[in-house]
C-alpha cells in the first residue's frame, strides 16, 4: 500500500513527505487537496500502486532496527 500522509508537523514530518511523494512511495493530502479524488486516483491505478509498491521496496533498509539498536545499545540484535 502506499504511503498517505495528511496534516504532517511542520519541520522533518514535512520533509518526510516530500521525501516520500518526490519518490513516488506515498501522496500528502495537503489541506485544500480533494482526498476523494486523490484516494480514488492513486488506488483505482493499478501501474501507479504497482511503482509505489517497487519505489517503496527499494527505498527500505533492510535490518534497520537491528542497526537502530546497534547504535543504541552497543549490541547487535540479528534475526
Amino acid at each position: 500500500m502506499p504511503i498517505i500522509v495528511i496534516n504532517p508537523i511542520p519541520g522533518q514530518e514535512t520533509e518526510n513527505a516530500e521525501f516520500l511523494e518526490k519518490n513516488n512511495v506515498g501522496i500528502w493530502i495537503k489541506k485544500n487537496d480533494n482526498v476523494e479524488e486523490k484516494l480514488y486516483n492513486i488506488f483505482n491505478d493499478p501501474d501507479t500502486l504497482q511503482k509505489m509498491k517497487i519505489n517503496a521496496r527499494l527505498l527500505a533498509k533492510r535490518n534497520s532496527t537491528a542497526d537502530i539498536c546497534q547504535i543504541l545499545l552497543g549490541k547487535r540484535f540479528d534475526n
